[in-house]
């Protein structure tokens, strides 16, 4: 058993984006989408599987769209299959449902199929620790281009640098509760800087915009709302953040996969 005990909770619900299906995809969610021949669910699964820093592994999806893709393997691939909630944040309340409130868990995206388990693995060690509820990752724009300068992402310019957010977060179980109702808030901007900016206060816009905004001052105001230790994370290796989000993207990750 892995020394760190941490759970991975791999979030594959939802609904197969209209670009998708206008292409002909036939798939329950982006999960199910085929990439050089394996499912990208198949891909994040495995690679967390070989991650030594989880213990086990959780997969919110619906149970006959997993069970249809792998019959018997899927238990090879997922310890617990979890029924998804309405939506992004009640699907991870579910994937969180009966872990132990102390425990770290890492939540997990699966459309990033290029992440492998040493990847993971180095992002729990740079979280390890009891200090923090939430460890949210993020990739550096200079890192990220220079390995996948193809690949688009949504750019935030901080102080310290410009980044994106990546497709990991390693949370203390229960602090769910306290968590939901901003993570909401932030779900509906995320792709909107200034947006996200503005949720937190009228101030870090005016910094952002001006470019004085650094990572303490948004870590400050995300305890301030949700009464939580939050911090943003250098997650190191792109792969993290790489992710199948539009159907232009399918085609270019396949392209480094090959």
């Amino acid at each position: 058993m892995a020394s760190d005990g941490l759970t991975a909770v791999a979030l594959a619900g939802g609904q197969l984006e209209s670009d998708f299906v206008a292409a002909g995809y036939a798939v329950a969610n982006k999960a199910y989408l085929p990439l050089r021949g394996v499912l990208m669910l198949e891909r994040v699964l495995g690679s967390l599987r070989a991650a030594k820093s989880i213990d086990g592994i959780r997969c919110v999806t619906p149970r006959a769209a997993f069970d249809a893709a792998f019959g018997t393997r899927g238990s090879a691939l997922a310890d617990e299959i979890i029924a998804p909630g309405d939506g992004l944040i009640d699907s991870l309340i579910n994937g969180l449902a009966g872990v132990p409130s102390d425990q770290r868990v890492l939540v997990v995206a699966t459309d990033i199929p290029l992440a492998r388990g040493e990847h993971y693995d180095a992002f729990a060690s740079r979280t390890a620790g009891g200090k923090w509820d939430v460890s949210y990752g993020y990739v550096r724009r200079d890192a990220h281009m220079a390995k996948y300068p193809a690949v688009r992402h949504t750019w935030a310019r901080l102080r310290e640098g410009t980044m994106c957010g990546s497709g990991v977060t390693v949370i203390r179980a229960g602090s769910m509760v306290g968590l939901a109702a901003l993570l909401r808030r932030i779900a509906a901007a995320r792709k909107s800087p200034l947006r996200l900016a503005g949720i937190f206060s009228p101030a870090l816009v005016f910094r952002y915009v001006f470019r004085s905004l650094t990572l303490a001052n948004v870590e400050q105001r995300a305890r301030e709302l949700s009464g939580l230790r939050c911090r943003g994370v250098d997650c190191e290796h792109p792969e993290l953040a790489v992710n199948v989000d539009r159907l232009s993207d399918v085609g270019e990750v396949e392209r480094i996969l090959k």
